[in-house]
């Protein structure tokens, strides 16, 4: 439990992942009209080129990360027809994946609860029993907890914090 990367600790090490290619990342491409994304905060990368864009699937392609870093899943390589199918056959979730780019924003997408991981004290949680505490393996457990957008631009202080705002993506001003 305590090696798994916690907000904001997952954000830069995917920021890491990227610039320093280690590895591809798997990313939902979002435009306006369409908000899916895995989390309600997000990295926003520029590929460095065409060549930074591993796979394309319009839908979940369902990667898994393969020894050398890099993902592997049921997307498909670049191409003019992968990305109009991106655009004309999501409905859900779609998967690019991407090495080599530079992140240049934070997303949020706040048209649900605006919640990241964090670990936390089970006492915290709300509805917590104290007479169930002997069932409780550790102290702290990972959840999903509510941070502002304020708390975001604190971790992130370099990068412009975007969302969604009457159709289309923003940046917000602080």
């Amino acid at each position: 439990m305590d090696d798994v990367p916690l907000f904001p600790d997952d954000l830069k090490n995917a920021m890491k992942i990227c610039e320093q290619g280690q590895g591809d990342l798997s990313c939902s491409l979002i435009w306006p009209g369409h908000i899916k994304t895995f989390g309600a905060v997000g990295i926003i990368l520029e590929p460095c080129s065409l060549a930074s864009i591993t796979s394309i699937s319009a839908t979940d392609s369902g990667t898994t990360v393969c020894s050398n870093g890099m993902r592997r899943g049921g997307g498909v390589q670049f191409s003019a027809e992968a990305v109009m199918d991106t655009f004309t056959n999501s409905t859900d979730y779609n998967e690019w994946t991407i090495k080599n780019a530079k992140t240049v924003g934070i997303f949020v997408n706040d048209h649900g609860p605006l919640e990241v991981a964090r670990r936390v004290s089970a006492k915290d949680i709300p509805g917590y029993d104290p007479t169930m505490a002997h069932l409780i393996d550790h102290p702290e457990i990972i959840c999903a907890v509510a941070i502002s957008v304020a708390e975001i631009k604190t971790e992130f202080p370099s990068l412009p914090i975007c969302r969604y705002q009457n159709g289309e993506i923003v940046q917000i001003s602080f």
